[in-house]
């Protein structure tokens, strides 16, 4: 009889041994088909404890920098020689409400926006030393939807006064932070800075008759005056701009219509705008999330954002109209994300609900099956060379 017992929990035991290697396999291959954690330790969460619900991550002078807010202290971890490690303790303390968090990657200089408790700071390191911009605090309470940009180791923010409904922007004058009128924000829509590698930063403001692109310039009080890039792009039914940019000197600008995104591109020194691609060109229309919306460009582009359901999702565009699927980066769903590119390789950070911690993962070129899908003139080209 003990001998029958003994034979029965052995076999139970391998039924359980092979249930639990069965699901370990499944995880392995649910992580292998969307991403791989960048570190693994402490369970893969590169955060000991817990952050506010927002992040920035991008890539600073080789290295991948993410950013966020734990025990209402700002940190900022690089991923250097294979390890995520603080370099410098953050000056930035005591934050209760954490609103806005950018990294900006100035010639291998990182600079940190923060908007926080109805106020603003910025900070940069200089040889791993962290250091303030002009004053520690500026800004006021009623500062809504503010975005940053670096050019020539100067700071902007542009922002929407609620107070006196105009969007507004601040600027370094003698390393003190002053603001000035730039538009009347009733009408506005949305609005963007970008910077390109000539030294020149741009204004991008939608409306409801389109978008107009002026080049910043702080010694001209009358926006009006400011160059304009190119003559206003005129799109309807779009209710925002989700991502302007310049790689080197080419300008990218995308906006989302119901069918999903559309990129638009602009050659240095030209004056057209010409759509590179349209999601309403794909073989079946998807649906990406609108927030923390973000498009990487490197040999295909790459858009990442947080669905309404909370889901990390990405999407590959081959750029040769080929459109992959929505895909989750994640099983669980998540707070914020943010996403960064280097040397073709997509990096993804999220704060994971459950737990509050920061997960940084990176999705490398040829992950989804759509990227081996061939356009007609694909196979035109190779019935030529046969």
């Amino acid at each position: 009889m003990n001998s029958i017992l003994s034979i029965l929990i052995i076999f139970e035991k391998k039924i359980e041994m092979k249930k639990i290697l069965f699901a370990l396999t499944l995880s392995f291959s649910f992580l292998n088909a969307n991403a791989q954690i960048v570190e693994e330790y402490g369970g893969g969460y590169v955060s000991d404890n817990a952050v506010l619900d927002k992040i920035d991550i991008e890539e600073v002078g080789r290295s991948i920098h993410v950013a966020s807010v734990e025990d209402g202290k700002l940190r900022v971890r690089r991923y250097y020689r294979e390890k995520w490690q603080e370099f410098d303790e953050t000056p930035i303390d005591g934050i209760f409400k954490l609103k806005t968090l950018d990294i900006f990657a100035y010639k291998a200089v990182p600079y940190v926006f923060c908007h926080y408790d109805d106020k603003m700071s910025v900070i940069r390191a200089i040889d791993d030393k962290w250091e303030f911009v002009g004053e520690e605090e500026f800004g006021t309470t009623s500062i809504k939807n503010p975005v940053f940009s670096v050019i020539g180791e100067e700071g902007y923010v542009l922002y929407e006064d609620e107070d006196y409904e105009m969007i507004r922007m601040f600027s370094l004058l003698d390393n003190s932070w002053y603001d000035v009128d730039v538009v009347p924000s009733e009408g506005i829509k949305s609005y963007k800075l970008a910077s390109n590698f000539r030294g020149d930063l741009y204004a991008a403001i939608m409306d409801a008759e389109g978008i107009m692109i002026r080049e910043v310039d702080q010694l001209i009080e009358d926006v009006n005056m400011w160059k304009p890039l190119t003559k206003k792009i005129k799109i309807e039914d779009v209710e925002r701009i989700d991502d302007f940019e310049f790689v080197e000197n080419k300008a990218y600008l995308t906006y989302s219509t119901a069918t999903g995104p559309v990129i638009t591109s602009l050659e240095d020194q030209e004056k057209k705008w010409e759509t590179i691609e349209d999601a309403a060109d794909a073989e079946a229309p998807f649906v990406l999330g609108k927030a923390n919306y973000n498009l990487n460009i490197s040999e295909y582009y790459f858009f990442t954002a947080l669905s309404d359901s909370e889901m990390p999702q990405y999407v590959k565009n081959n750029k040769r109209g080929v459109w992959g699927a929505v895909t989750n980066i994640s099983s669980k769903r998540v707070k914020s994300m943010a996403s960064c590119e280097y040397r073709n390789i997509i990096y993804v950070g999220y704060v994971d609900k459950a737990t509050s911690k920061l997960m940084v993962k990176k999705i490398e070129k040829g992950e989804l099956e759509s990227d081996t899908k061939t356009t007609p003139e694909d196979d035109k080209k190779k019935k030529k060379k046969k």
